[in-house]
């Protein structure tokens, strides 16, 4: 029983990343209803870090002090956190939450390609290619023809792809530069980036932003969202993506690509009924198959 029991522990750890990840994008299209963007990025990311810092509290552990890490972790905290929740966040505005799912599940194509570049061992077969090509025509077809019935102009839909995209490829530049960097408990290299991230999204807020937050405008459900942001997709599952690859590794962890944007779908469909038109259909097949190509084994 116990060994039932252990061998299934990593699957319902990934159906936990799942129902937190393919949930935060119904949660961000809440949020951002009477929320601006760049406060929801900064407050998901505060709200993040005091989770995993009470964690830490509760292990007794302490965070390293050295130049070395803190570098790493404010490069780390800037293009894995800063920028991509902030463009995400804007973007997220102007097009449906499941179509966001769609493009950020592009992750493991942007990555290939940079891996290809960056990485000494990271060569691209003949098979990952077609991957990449295929997933590119997804998202194509997602950019140019997707769900052209949503309510917003077509120059805010189309640009609001972009800065998903655009925040997708800097999470992808930043799990390639996380390869690169040296060594260090993952635990705390999670904590140490977030407070970096949220100290950058502080400085975006108050030099980008347009006008203060009036509280008295903002609704208790936007409160309420931001906070799961916060807590589960930013601060929890951070925790529990690292079990998972201490567990399985990272492949096992791929898995989270392919069932994603189909969880995200069908609760932008059932809570914030969004329309889901056969383009945005064919480019949701057109990703996964690309992912398939790339993360099948010989």
């Amino acid at each position: 029983m116990q060994k039932t029991l252990f061998n299934l522990f990593p699957f319902i750890l990934l159906l936990l990343l799942v129902v937190m990840w393919g949930s935060a994008f119904a949660a961000l299209k809440v949020s951002l209803t009477t929320i601006p963007p760049l406060w929801v990025m900064l407050s998901r990311m505060i709200i993040g870090s005091l989770t995993i810092a009470t964690v830490f509290l509760f292990l007794k552990k302490k965070l390293p002090l050295t130049i070395q890490f803190w570098k790493w972790s404010f490069l780390i905290g800037f293009l894995g956190f800063s920028i991509p929740f902030s463009a995400i966040s804007w973007g997220a505005q102007y097009i449906p939450s499941s179509l966001v799912a769609i493009l950020m599940g592009a992750n493991p194509i942007i990555t290939l390609l940079l891996s290809h570049f960056f990485l000494t061992n990271s060569r691209m077969s003949l098979r990952m290619v077609g991957g990449v090509i295929v997933g590119a025509i997804g998202i194509i077809l997602l950019i140019g023809f997707g769900n052209l019935q949503y309510n917003a102009s077509w120059e805010q839909f189309i640009f609001g792809q972009l800065a998903v995209l655009s925040g997708t490829f800097s999470f992808a530049l930043a799990s390639v530069i996380i390869k690169n960097s040296p060594q260090e408990d993952l635990f705390e290299r999670s904590l140490g980036s977030l407070i970096c991230g949220s100290l950058i999204g502080f400085l975006i807020v108050y030099f980008l932003s347009k006008s203060p937050v009036m509280l008295e405008g903002i609704s208790l459900i936007s409160i309420f969202n931001v906070c799961l942001l916060g807590i589960f997709p930013t601060g929890v599952a951070t925790i529990i993506w690292f079990k998972v690859i201490a567990l399985k590794g990272p492949m096992f962890l791929s898995l989270v690509n392919y069932l994603i944007p189909i969880w995200a779908l069908i609760l932008g469909v059932l809570l914030l009924n969004e329309k889901v038109d056969f383009i945005i259909g064919f480019g949701l097949i057109f990703i996964t198959i690309g992912l398939w190509l790339i993360e099948k084994k010989n």
